[in-house]
């Protein structure tokens, strides 16, 4: 699910703008969830607790804390979150770009501007980065760099975290052409993400919660090169 917050101390632009939003991924279906604050005290209270949203669209002036400083403390936390200024004026664009925003937007909101950025981050950034497993009626979102392998066992492919093992139908041909670079076959029945691969011999691959995952001839020598690229990477 695409978690999107909006943070606007003025209630009636925010439900303006909440409708517009909900507007823009009803019509690109995605599926979502939308979560209004009034002040970035509010938002803090539920961020600080834990909860995360993918896209935070942000008034910059705000009573109390605002935009810019709230943005900054979203950052030492959160790297990932696509975060767009909401401002009345583009004099703020440049000190946005200091917290890696992905872009700013004149107040009132421009729906063809705010759709084409929730598309692009969408498609190039969410689901990049999260693996959604679907298992019975219940579907879970799982962040790439969580997962450590695909395994497959008959028609069914176990997706392994530290710390928990998923169950969903699939084939791993299928799963790995959907996969970023650092995820490589190893094995006819795995698929391993080499950032949580510790160590790397001719027949094992030893994950960083102990898991060891068998290396077959045939992989072997293409799981070497690749995992060697990855430690010169960084």
């Amino acid at each position: 699910m695409y978690k999107i917050a909006l943070i606007e101390d003025d209630k009636i632009i925010s439900k303006t703008q909440e409708q517009k939003v909900r507007a823009v991924v009803e019509g690109q279906g995605i599926e979502h969830r939308i979560s209004t604050f009034d002040s970035s005290a509010a938002f803090w209270a539920d961020f600080a607790k834990g909860r995360r949203f993918d896209f935070i669209l942000l008034d910059i002036i705000m009573d109390g804390v605002s935009g810019l400083a709230l943005a900054q403390k979203i950052r030492q936390h959160d790297k990932d979150a696509a975060i767009v200024f909401l401002t009345v004026s583009p004099d703020y664009a440049l000190q946005g770009y200091d917290v890696g925003a992905l872009y700013y937007l004149v107040k009132p909101l421009d729906t063809k501007m705010l759709a084409k950025l929730i598309a692009t981050d969408y498609e190039n950034r969410f689901q990049s980065h999260f693996f959604i497993v679907r298992s019975g009626s219940q579907s879970f979102r799982l962040p790439m760099r969580d997962i450590i392998c695909f395994e497959t066992r008959g028609r069914r492919i176990m997706v392994t975290t530290a710390a928990k093992t998923f169950d969903c139908p699939g084939k791993l041909s299928e799963i790995l052409r959907i996969l970023p670079p650092n995820f490589i076959r190893c094995h006819v029945g795995y698929v391993i993400n080499l950032k949580n691969i510790q160590k790397l011999t001719r027949t094992e691959a030893l994950a960083v919660n102990g898991k060891r995952i068998a290396v077959s001839r045939a992989y072997s020598e293409a799981a070497q090169a690749a995992f060697l690229k990855q430690i010169w990477d960084g």
